[in-house]
């Protein structure tokens, strides 16, 4: 019975692994192709394809990444709150990993919202987790958006 008992307790240990778990403060600036059909009046709609380089205060897998943008919004009267879009991390350690999000904020200046992290590659395969972003745009080439960007959430692996 002892031999039993044993077998199943290492059998157990063996089999199972514990996930993953953290934080992540990652930041950094971006620039985005856009495309933008203006109605006048603050109103357009806009669709931007673009990639960040990024740094993580945490020191999480996300430090040293880059992220990859494709999404669009928008505008009336100057303002959005249908922003959607995914993003593709490309780690450090060869993986990705994959967001989608949302959020609201104003044209010409900048916005916030919530990502789910929906998947990765490799050992992210199975990723998940939330968080919150925002982002600053800034001044750069004409033709171009350019943003400073901050994501922070959890993560579990």
């Amino acid at each position: 019975m002892k031999k039993i008992i044993l077998t199943l307790i290492i059998s157990l240990l063996t089999t199972y692994s514990l996930a993953e778990t953290g934080k992540f403060n990652a930041s950094g600036a971006g620039s985005w192709a856009v495309n933008v059909m203006d109605g006048g009046n603050g109103n357009m709609s806009i669709t931007y394809d673009g990639n960040a380089g990024l740094s993580d205060k945490e020191g999480s897998f996300f430090d040293k990444s880059t992220m990859h943008c494709i999404g669009g919004l928008t505008l009336v009267a100057g303002k959005f709150d249908d922003e959607t879009g995914m993003c593709t991390f490309y780690l450090m350690d060869g993986e990705k990993v994959f967001i989608n999000y949302k959020g609201k904020g104003t044209g010409g200046q900048g916005g916030s919202g919530d990502f789910v992290i929906v998947g990765g590659t490799g050992k992210y395969e199975k990723i998940s987790g939330t968080g919150f972003s925002s982002r600053q745009n800034i001044k750069g080439k004409a033709g171009m958006a350019h943003s400073l960007n901050q994501m922070s959430g959890n993560y579990t692996y």
